[in-house]
């Protein structure tokens, strides 16, 4: 099934090639299928295939947005999957006929899945539904099904077994996808799906340099004292408050958690945490000084963000902490601009994803123990022969 599996996705990478790449005019935007690429490794990371697995699986959300984003632009969707999938499988320590398999799926699932798409015809609200809904069935035959086959064959199990863990939530992780791209189109939502991207990127970071490190995806969600589950839900669920309340709580309930949390981790020496939330307390305290909007510095760098007059303020000579304001240009190809205290979030949160990483399983844990305890039951005798 495998070998199949691989037949069928080099040939629809190489119809993509001749009918999409080959004709296909340069994207303006390189930033956005970089960001899409980042979503779709951490969506695998945090809901593929474990380390150990012989099959891979489709992101359960990002990669079936990235069809509607780049609907008019399907080499694009091609490139993501085609990026995406091996260096997702790679940084989870899967074999080499694991990383092929995956990526195989994931460039048959994108070339069917736009193909169908631009089929049905988007031109209208009726003809876009419309192919929406045949795209999520194809995406649900070309993911849940076809992964628990996949599934089934290398672990000797029947289908209906496999299916029933495969099939759990995906159609509602499909509706969470297309929100996603229409969020990705939606002026309104765009600030807050690009903040998606910027974290997402950051976490590949993260990911990248645990393992560079000689760290493991699967002990990212051992449970532990270094995995802060409950104060992590209740920090982003005071953040989604936030985002909808009116100054100056917008800014005050930010401000707050980034106090809170900062204490927390100074307590209990998670410092990636600490550095993460200082870099939020220098956000929330120039936004405070300077009535609830984030100064920015330059009218070059104000104008790419657009008419949120709500949001931002140009910086001048009366800003107060004007050094804690938005004046770092992002790096081509991303658009943008960054604060100091953007930059200790994101080195805070690379931080943490690597240090989570990084963390011994119960299993290494046991096995240092007991060599602890044969070491100094060496020493005991060495020391009672002398």
């Amino acid at each position: 099934m495998r070998a199949i599996l691989w037949v069928a996705g080099l040939i629809a990478l190489l119809v993509a090639i001749v009918g999409w790449v080959g004709p296909a005019q340069p994207y303006q935007a390189p930033w956005a299928w970089l960001s899409f690429i980042g979503m779709c490794i951490v969506d695998d990371f945090l809901l593929g295939s474990k380390d150990e697995a012989r099959w891979g699986e489709l992101p359960k959300v990002t990669l079936l947005a990235a069809v509607i984003v780049f609907r008019r632009h399907p080499e694009i969707t091609v490139l993501v999957a085609v990026t995406a999938a091996p260096l997702a499988s790679l940084l989870k320590g899967q074999t080499w006929l694991t990383q092929v398999t995956a990526t195989a799926q994931w460039v048959l699932a994108a070339v069917v899945g736009a193909a169908t798409f631009r089929l049905v015809g988007f031109g209208n609200t009726a003809h876009f539904v419309a192919a929406t809904a045949a795209l999520m069935v194809v995406y649900y035959a070309l993911g849940p099904v076809l992964s628990a086959l996949l599934a089934a064959g290398a672990r000797g199990t029947t289908l209906r077994r496999a299916f029933a863990l495969h099939r759990r939530l995906a159609i509602s992780l499909e509706f969470a996808g297309v929100l996603l791209a229409l969020a990705w189109r939606t002026p309104f939502m765009e600030p807050a799906a690009l903040k998606v991207a910027d974290g997402a990127l950051v976490t590949v970071a993260g990911i990248f340099l645990g393992f560079v490190l000689g760290g493991r995806s699967s002990r990212v969600f051992k449970a532990g004292p270094s995995l802060p589950v409950r104060p992590l839900l209740g920090a982003g669920a005071i953040l989604l408050l936030s985002q909808v309340t009116p100054s100056p709580l917008s800014w005050l309930l930010p401000l707050g958690l980034a106090i809170a949390a900062g204490i927390w981790a100074v307590w209990r020496r998670v410092y990636p945490v600490a550095c993460g939330a200082l870099g939020a307390y220098c956000n929330e305290l120039v936004r405070a000084a300077n009535g609830g909007r984030m100064p920015v510095e330059g009218h070059g760098m104000l104008s790419t963000l657009g008419n949120r007059t709500d949001t931002y303020v140009l910086s001048g000579p009366h800003t107060n902490f004007a050094w804690l304001d938005d004046r770092f240009q992002l790096p081509a190809p991303f658009p943008g601009i960054a604060s100091a205290g953007d930059i200790l979030i994101a080195v805070g949160m690379a931080w943490f994803v690597a240090t989570l990483m990084l963390r011994p399983d119960r299993q290494d844990a046991a096995a240092d123990a007991a060599a602890d305890e044969d070491l100094d039951a060496a020493s005991s005798v060495d020391i009672a022969a002398a």
